[in-house]
């Protein structure tokens, strides 16, 4: 096994990200000048070529016997040299790739190759519903959530029995969707209806949550499973999330942890035990909540020289933990191996 020169001790050259392509040409140029570029130069300064590739560009031989060969756009990858980040991806734009994501996680799962985000855990992170499930017991409470999916029979009302316990006006959105698509504010049964029906106009999947004005939001960068950095952003108003793409606040910066955050933090990785994780909670001027988890939390690069500082730092550490977990997983991966020989 060759070891990079990085000193990581791991046998690694190669970050594989399995991303969707549907992107529309601004979406794209915005993407490489704020996310992908400032990785892949990361990622070379650490020894290691950092490539986005769709799922179909994945292909397997599996024609013998002996161990399957790997393809990736035609070029040949083994588990010592390359891990894949398999986060699951389902914005609207996205959805028809999802089957193919879940296909291509789950060969690359029973191929033997590292998954920083494995994809059980992502599937509970990319579903709003499933992840107040998975961390109802948080020292920080959960957002009280309902979750049903819409469709044909959205306007039945087959759901009313989730909703009881549940106030106006009520935060709607979608269970799977993110960077604040979709979200929408209730104050009463027949707002709640119409945003269901038009949401059952594509069988979209909601959770109803309280809303809370003029909020704070924190999203903590978690690296095995510590507080690296603390990001927080300020709703403007009746701005529903504080996000560019939806007109959202930028009064955006980095911050210290909040001390009442740490213990749901270490909470929240022993649940989704991930080497890089984004735990997000929001602050209604009285009290904390935990909002929701990202597996593959972009860190965006904003042209501003001190926060772009930070920024880099937090990539840098994500991929040192993934460069750690490669070489103890290949470790492990080779023990068995011996073991299962004898």
């Amino acid at each position: 096994m060759r070891e990079n020169d990085n000193g990581s001790g791991s046998s690694l050259t190669r970050i594989a990200w399995i991303y969707p392509e549907r992107r529309i040409p601004e979406q794209r140029d915005f993407e490489e000048n704020a996310v992908w570029r400032p990785y892949q130069k990361k990622a070379a300064e650490l020894g290691l070529e950092l490539t986005v590739n769709k799922p179909e560009e994945l292909a397997v031989d599996i024609t013998s016997r002996a161990v399957p060969r790997v393809f990736l756009k035609g070029e040949q990858v083994t588990p010592e040299d390359t891990l894949f980040v398999t986060s699951l991806y389902s914005l609207p734009h996205q959805l028809p790739d999802v089957p193919a994501q879940l296909h291509s996680f789950t060969l690359l799962e029973h191929l033997g190759f590292y998954l920083p985000v494995p994809p059980a855990l992502s599937y509970i992170g990319a579903d709003k519903g499933a992840t107040a499930i998975r961390l109802k017991d948080c020292p920080v409470p959960v957002l009280p959530t309902a979750r049903f999916t819409s469709g044909r029979e959205a306007m039945s009302g087959h759901y009313d029995q989730t909703l009881a316990d549940l106030d106006y006006p009520l935060i709607v959105k979608p269970a799977t969707w993110g960077m604040g698509l979709g979200v929408s504010v209730v104050h009463n049964i027949f707002d709640l209806r119409g945003v269901i029906g038009l949401a059952g106009g594509s069988d979209t999947p909601l959770v109803v949550q309280p809303y809370f004005p003029g909020i704070r939001e924190y999203r903590i960068f978690t690296i095995e499973g510590k507080p690296h950095t603390t990001l927080t952003g300020i709703k403007d108003g009746y701005c529903l999330v504080a996000m560019k793409s939806s007109g959202g606040s930028l009064e955006r910066g980095y911050v210290e942890l909040p001390e009442q955050l740490a213990d749901a933090v270490r909470y929240v990785y022993e649940r989704v035990p991930a080497p890089y994780l984004c735990v997000d909670f929001l602050q209604d001027g009285e009290r904390f909540w935990l909002s929701e988890i990202e597996l593959d939390g972009a860190v965006r690069f904003t042209g501003d020289s001190g926060q772009d500082v930070v920024a880099e730092s937090v990539v840098e550490a994500r991929f040192r933990a993934y460069m750690r977990g490669h070489a103890e997983f290949t470790a492990q991966s080779a023990v068995e191996e011996m073991a299962g020989g004898r």
